[in-house]
């Protein structure tokens, strides 16, 4: 093996620079994406509890408790609970891009690794071979067998290790894309959501009240009509 990295020369290790900076990207992506991970779903149906019942402080506090940019974007929008339901969406909506950055942080660094490694092999063979030809004597047929066998090996370990490198890099890449692109989906159906069960709680609490009223309003004139339809009492004047 250290015969191999020495006859590649100096690119290898600047192909394995790449390689390890995509480790790294990928240990840390796989990482945040476990820590926010929440069970939307549930998330969901328990705001939806607290705020039909207009409990808004504690559905705020259950939002600030929670990691991730999911929570976020519903504490945006809980801080706002009386706006009309147009600009609650726009708040969630304006909230979930600014979370689109965290999500997606580090995973062009993939891309760009596994863009670069092949070229860089690439590059290897080509300076090699250049390398080679430059001797004195190449051109005339005076190489010798050992050398070209030397030079042929450099050249292929080179492109053959950007290569192989770079394959593992990119399927992450689409992998954490691909779960990038899910994850800020959820965030922006959880702060539309949260839009849609504040406003229909507001609604819902206005009808209530509104039929309450009526009812109130109807069981009063009920009573007052009561009171005028009783008859008055007659004055029969004294006898002497």
């Amino acid at each position: 093996m250290k015969e191999l990295i020495a006859t590649m020369g100096p690119m290898f290790w600047l192909i394995t620079f790449f390689a390890v900076l995509a480790l790294a990207a990928v240990a840390e992506r796989l990482f945040y994406f476990h820590r926010i991970s929440i069970n939307s779903g549930e998330f969901l149906r328990g705001l939806s509890a607290l705020l039909r019942s207009g409990q808004y402080n504690e559905a705020l506090h259950e939002a600030c408790r929670l990691p991730g940019p999911m929570a976020r974007v519903v504490e945006a929008v809980l801080s706002r609970p009386k706006l009309a339901r147009a600009e609650l969406r726009d708040i969630a909506l304006e909230a979930a891009e600014l979370e689109v950055y965290r999500i997606d942080r580090n995973i062009r660094c993939l891309q760009v690794c596994a863009t670069v490694m092949p070229l860089l092999g690439l590059l290897g063979t080509i300076l090699a071979l250049v390398a080679f030809y430059e001797q004195p004597g190449i051109t005339d047929g005076a190489a010798a067998m050992p050398e070209i066998v030397s030079t042929l090996q450099r050249a292929l370990l080179l492109s053959a290790t950007g290569i192989a490198l770079a394959i593992p890099v990119y399927l992450f890449y689409m992998y954490l894309a691909s779960r990038a692109r899910k994850i800020v989906n959820n965030v922006e159906r959880a702060g539309l959501e949260c839009v849609h069960i504040i406003c229909d709680a507001r609604e819902q609490k206005a009808e209530d009240e509104a039929k309450k009223a009526k009812a109130e309003g109807k069981k009063c004139r009920s009573g007052m009509c009561h009171l005028e339809s009783a008859p008055e009492p007659s004055a029969e004047p004294e006898e002497a």
